[in-house]
């Protein structure tokens, strides 16, 4: 949370780049920053993800999961029926035509 008790929030982006032509990329973001024609937010047990609505048409359908592994944790997508191929780290796609 920030100085004014407002929690900050979670942003997926999907970024041209990556092994496969697109990549997650992950921000923490204020409250301040959601534009409200632009960005939707999903939450599932008392958490918050933020996703634009470009970024949403390739993410639609997937799942966001909070990984914990052997050399770390992060957030990750998985199950999008919208990648056709993936980089084996998980972090790009190729959407699916």
């Amino acid at each position: 949370s920030d100085k004014e008790g407002q929690p900050k929030l979670l942003r997926l982006r999907v970024e041209p780049g990556g092994c496969d032509g697109f990549s997650y990329k992950w921000y923490i973001c204020d409250p301040s920053e959601i534009d409200a024609d632009e960005d939707r937010i999903f939450t599932h047990n008392g958490s918050a993800c933020v996703v634009d609505e470009m970024s949403l048409d390739l993410v639609k359908g997937a799942t966001i999961d909070f990984v914990t592994e052997l050399i770390g944790s992060e957030f990750k997508v998985t199950n999008n029926p919208n990648a056709a191929v993936k980089c084996s780290c998980g972090s790009s796609f190729a959407p699916a035509m």
